[in-house]
């Protein structure tokens, strides 16, 4: 039987965001449950009678300085994200207020329209287009692959036909790195498996999905990069292409080949 999650059964565990949905455009939001006191809950059992999600306050931009989003104006649509476990699940069109308890604490309430969540698919979460050239790491062997995309559930990339080693039935680490101006630095190791692999022209593309326990982590990191790219601003550290131009593509895999050379 399928798993279920509840709206009153998510808790501080659960790794949670808001999806914001603007015309065309979306971006996915970090949150953390609110932990309140019995007394607090109450309250809000009283005044949402048992079917709402208690936030802190969703801060949207955390390197520069501390602010709350505000959902009102030209925002579509909201729809509450939750993984718990490894399962993914989805409220959409949920509503977010702002609401000050009696104890003064002033925290976001979100009421859903439907009281279970549906399943959701963990790839289709808010992706980010890298292009890199990355390392993954199996059994102790390091292999170069070209890092396609990111989400904070998983990733994709691209081995080259001639060199293709990775066994998928295998779990693997992949070396997240970024530019800088000082150079490339290590953002993090991240654990993942391969889910589905398809051959293209570059080589074997590989959709794969990252262990439930780096959904936090992630979650954060990809939020950063959505606002940079909605603000033209970087915040710090940034994800960009190696190269760019017509033909971005090909020189990368002619940088994947160097790579190699120097194993």
């Amino acid at each position: 039987m399928d798993k279920i999650l509840r709206i009153n059964e998510i808790n501080a565990s659960a790794t949670i965001s808001i999806m914001a949905s603007f015309g065309n455009r979306q971006i996915e939001l970090p949150a953390d449950y609110a932990e309140l006191t019995t007394e607090e809950v109450q309250e809000l059992v009283n005044r949402f009678d048992n079917k709402f999600l208690p936030l802190d306050s969703i801060l949207k931009e955390w390197q520069d300085r501390l602010k709350e989003v505000n959902f009102k104006g030209s925002i579509s649509k909201l729809d509450l994200l939750v993984v718990d476990g490894d399962s993914v699940f989805i409220w959409e069109g949920v509503k977010v207020y702002k609401y000050t308890l009696a104890t003064g604490k002033v925290i976001q309430v979100v009421c859903p329209i439907i009281y279970e969540g549906q399943k959701y698919n963990r790839r289709r979460g808010v992706r980010i287009t890298i292009d890199k050239v990355m390392d993954v790491e199996q059994d102790s062997n390091v292999f170069s692959v070209i890092v396609r995309d990111l989400s904070y559930c998983g990733v994709s990339f691209v081995e080259p036909m001639e060199t293709t080693q990775l066994d998928p039935s295998k779990p693997f680490t992949l070396h997240l790195i970024e530019d800088s101006e000082e150079g490339e630095n290590l953002v993090g190791l991240f654990t993942g498996k391969i889910s589905n692999q398809q051959e293209i022209d570059q080589g074997i593309l590989n959709g794969c999905e990252f262990a439930s326990d780096h959904a936090s982590a992630l979650q954060k990191y990809i939020a950063i990069k959505q606002l940079e790219q909605i603000r033209g601003k970087k915040y710090g550290k940034a994800i960009t292409r190696t190269t760019s131009g017509e033909y971005w593509r090909e020189e990368l895999g002619d940088r994947f080949k160097s790579s190699m050379k120097r194993r």
